[in-house]
């Protein structure tokens, strides 16, 4: 039995290892887009992002919910649902962490 349970978690360990080499090729891949989407918060003061629009379909919502998810789980924004009769929105703004870090962004671009 524990044999058994051994190979099981060294095969559910090698799939998380995987998972992980993925997200991690995953954000190389998208760092500008993250770094734009900071300097566009810090910028504008609040980024809306739409989530529900009544008689609408949303194009490339996965993606922008996804990537201001791992900003808000990483601590740099901070999102919270708006709602209208007819729409709903997260309404993300930086965190204090994600204000210095847009700062340093921009010095770093100039």
């Amino acid at each position: 039995m524990l044999s058994v349970s051994l190979e099981l978690k060294t095969i559910l360990k090698r799939v998380v290892e995987e998972d992980f080499k993925s997200k991690e090729a995953d954000i190389d891949e998208r760092l500008r887009h993250y770094r734009s989407l900071i300097l566009k918060i810090g910028k504008a003061k609040k980024f809306d992002l739409a989530v529900w629009v009544e008689g609408s379909e949303l194009k490339d919502l996965k993606t922008y919910e996804s990537d201001l998810n791992l900003l808000e789980r990483s601590n740099l924004v901070k999102g919270e649902m708006k709602y209208t009769e007819r729409t709903a929105h997260r309404e993300y703004m930086l965190t204090r962490k994600g204000t210095e870090l847009a700062q340093k962004l921009l010095q770093e671009r100039l």
